[in-house]
């Protein structure tokens, strides 16, 4: 019984130790998708803030509405 529980042990072990590793490797993708996401939507608010001053008016009262 003891060798059982030892084996046990060893195997629970290992298979900690592969989610552990699979888990690793998905968050670091995770971290690698975010991070690429976020470098976008900044070269996009950079390119709109470039853009932007061109459609300003003077009359800063009026309301502006456009759709897709």
């Amino acid at each position: 019984m003891a060798a059982f529980e030892s084996l046990r042990e060893h195997w629970l072990g290992v298979g900690t130790e592969l989610i552990v590793r699979a888990t690793r490797s998905i968050c670091d993708g995770s971290v690698l998708n975010a991070d690429h996401g976020r470098a976008a939507t900044s070269a996009r608010i950079e390119e709109w803030s470039s853009v932007l001053p061109l459609y300003q008016t003077d009359n800063s009262s009026e309301t502006v509405r456009f759709s897709a």
